[in-house]
């Protein structure tokens, strides 16, 4: 039983959260409104937000392949958009982030590369992806009323981001230095053991040499112009609820509820994701019907999106869900 809970401690602790997340999110909310409110909306907008939405997956995936292009240039985009889908079908259906793993092995195995180089430039990208939040919510943060506990999480999980890509910037300009540092504190590690370690650790810092040449540049304004059109694809799926608010709005509900996949929970972000949108759009007036009414159709658009596209993206490359999830439990 310990050795269970060891094994799966993660995974319940998330199934915690989401629940309570979600218990805030229904407590004292008039059923029939919110009814109502799915009744009265105007679902149109889901067809220039799936053509938005399918925009930011090549977007995103340009910026991936401008991160992998120091160790391969001809890095295709064709490989970079169908894994990069099929990671985030896998991060919506599976604990754990499993569509990372999912990510580093495919891409791996499609362009010939290590599969740890694969994994740091995904890490790279994550953090690039905070990056570009953070210099959106410190812009916008003295325009927006938001509870204090939300700003203060919020403003820590960007300059934590921030905090490692320098401490990245300067363990790859030293990485020389670093290298022989790790292997002064393996001597007395078994010879075969600190060789595959130095191995591995020679991958990922090689995936991170990205940070110090003009490809961070590139993947960063991908990586921008993929969020903008995230917070397009939020504005009108809250306009399909008849909420044309400021801009502000869509971008603090879409930087939120990215911090918040930091948090653990159930797979997909049940209940956490529903909570953050909520909150966000109550500090902008809304009732907590519609604000609730709106989060389930933005959580439910984004999941069903993502996995049908990411079983299209399966089928194109002759690929089984479970084959892949097998695979990247493997590269655990």
């Amino acid at each position: 039983m310990t050795s269970f809970l060891r094994r799966h401690l993660n995974f319940i602790l998330g199934l915690a959260i989401s629940a309570v997340a979600l218990y805030l999110a229904l407590d004292r909310v008039d059923f029939k409104a919110l009814g109502d409110s799915f009744q009265s909306a105007n679902y149109f907008f889901l067809v220039p937000a799936a053509l938005v939405q399918t925009a930011a997956f090549f977007l995103k995936a340009a910026g991936w392949r401008y991160l992998l292009m120091p160790a391969k240039k001809e890095v295709r985009l064709k490989s970079t958009v169908t894994v990069l889908i099929i990671g985030l079908m896998v991060n919506n259906l599976f604990p754990a982030k499993m569509g990372e793993l999912a990510r580093a092995y495919l891409i791996g195995e499609k362009e010939r590369l290590p599969k740890t180089l694969c994994f740091s430039t995904i890490m790279v990208e994550h953090l690039l992806d905070v990056l570009v939040l953070m210099i959106f919510l410190l812009i916008l943060m003295p325009l927006v009323s938001l509870p204090p506990w939300l700003r203060t999480s919020g403003t820590l999980v960007g300059f934590v981001a921030l905090s490692l890509i320098l401490a990245l910037f300067l363990v790859v300009r030293r990485e020389e230095k670093f290298l022989g540092w790790i292997s002064r504190l393996m001597v007395r590690v078994p010879h075969r053991f600190r060789v595959k370690i130095q191995e591995i650790l020679q991958n990922v810092l090689q995936g991170m040499r990205v940070v110090t040449g003009r490809y961070i540049l590139y993947a960063f304004g991908s990586l921008l112009a993929m969020w903008t059109t995230i917070f397009v694809v939020a504005y009108l799926l809250m306009a399909s609820f008849g909420l044309f608010l400021p801009f502000t709005a869509p971008i603090m509900v879409i930087i939120f509820t990215a911090f918040g996949k930091i948090i653990p929970s159930s797979p997909g972000g049940i209940g956490t994701l529903h909570y953050l949108i909520l909150v966000v759009l109550m500090s902008f007036g809304i009732s907590k019907e519609v604000a609730l009414g709106c989060a389930i159709l933005m959580h439910g658009f984004g999941f069903l999106f993502e996995v049908g596209a990411g079983f299209v993206a399966l089928a194109i490359s002759g690929l089984s869900l479970g084959g892949v999830t097998r695979r990247a439990e493997e590269q655990a």
